[in-house]
């Protein structure tokens, strides 16, 4: 009998504990940081992170047009690979 999945398309049979999740995070130093612009469309731009104490740290300079998206709607997401 085989271990390998035969649906590939359910993906509930990958997990990440937490302390897989930790070292993933902490393995890492770039991420894809996306936000949506003044008409809703996704934007996204990969920058370097550091992750700690449970929290993503990103920086940017003001005049960037992600922060200014940022203010006027905060909902973002982060994607690590």
């Amino acid at each position: 009998m085989s271990t390998h999945p035969e649906n590939y398309e359910d993906v509930t049979v990958y997990d990440l504990d937490a302390s897989a999740e930790e070292e993933l995070l902490l393995a890492h130093n770039e991420c894809t940081f996306m936000w949506a612009n003044k008409e809703g469309w996704p934007v996204g731009v990969i920058m370097s992170y550091v992750w700690r104490k449970g929290s993503f740290w990103l920086t940017a300079s003001a005049q960037r047009a992600r922060i200014h998206a940022v203010r006027r709607d905060p909902r973002v997401s982060i994607c690590v690979t």
